[in-house]
């Protein structure tokens, strides 16, 4: 049943992402030649430096270069909202009541709906890391020598410190799934909460308790880890030598126990709201 629910789920979001996707496509052929244009421009190569509209032509290829990321960004911010609303109109609105009359329990149905928003907000990411490959492709086939002998030698330096650090670089990656984990439930739940306290103006309450469980708990992760840095470091006369991976380590599980937290309240809310079990 959790495989069905996924599938529905998934088909269901695709109707209001693909659009989004295609934005994407379109904005990442435009940075391509855009960044074609900025680079030939940049090292003379299109336009001479002492051309009049040199200084022209250059600020508007930087502004098309800002407005192409900020498109790409506003793209995936489009995409994480259209996920959770999604989510809300499901859960919370009178197509809930569609919902809930599937037999499932409460933790299959936020599961299914987690996975789908999850492997979305992958393909998400795919489209974006697309896009900036194919703006780097246009900026290196414009830039000429001296650009592309300027970018090998800074992806070689990278990959240099990957090797030298593969540990750190493997508990970065995961204190990145975890925080992003747990910021989806610490998102649902607050949606489901804030939902579940009214009776009327339900998304208004939902929006304004994603804001204060979001306030809260970033201050607190936040917080509480500097503060613990801060004492370390200083308390003990300065001697202390600041560990990455003890860090990354550390904020990890504070990320892990807060999506386990903010799950169990999502299905918690779940089962009493709508006693779907």
């Amino acid at each position: 049943m959790l495989v069905k629910l996924f599938r529905h789920d998934f088909r269901a979001q695709s109707r209001m992402q693909i659009p989004v996707l295609i934005a994407i496509a379109a904005a990442a052929v435009l940075g391509f030649l855009n960044m074609i244009f900025l680079a030939g421009t940049g090292s003379g190569r299109l336009v001479s430096e002492e051309a009049n509209s040199y200084g022209l032509l250059l600020g508007a290829a930087i502004s098309g270069t800002f407005l192409i990321f900020l498109a790409l960004g506003i793209a995936m911010t489009v995409m994480a909202v259209l996920i959770f609303v999604r989510f809300y109109r499901s859960m919370v609105t009178d197509e809930a009541y569609l919902t809930f009359t599937l037999p499932v329990t409460a933790g299959q149905l936020i599961g299914a709906k987690f996975l789908s928003s999850m492997l979305w907000f992958l393909i998400g990411g795919a489209a974006l890391t697309i896009a900036g490959g194919l703006m780097y492709t246009g900026a290196v086939l414009a830039g000429g020598e001296d650009f592309r002998e300027a970018m090998t030698a800074l992806w070689q330096d990278l990959f240099e410190m990957i090797a030298e650090s593969p540990l750190t670089v493997f508990l970065l990656i995961l204190c990145t799934v975890a925080a992003a984990v747990r910021w989806y439930f610490q998102i649902t739940g607050a949606i489901l909460f804030g939902a579940s306290v009214v009776r009327k103006n339900k998304a208004l309450a939902a929006v304004g308790m994603v804001f204060a469980v979001n306030f809260v708990v970033n201050l607190v992760t936040s917080f509480f880890p500097s503060l613990g840095l801060f004492a370390l470091v200083f308390g003990f006369g300065g001697s202390y030598d600041f560990d990455m991976n003890i860090w990354l380590l550390v904020q990890t599980g504070i990320s892990a126990i807060l999506a386990a937290v903010f799950w169990w309240m999502s299905v918690r809310i779940a089962k009493k709201s709508v006693n779907i079990e």
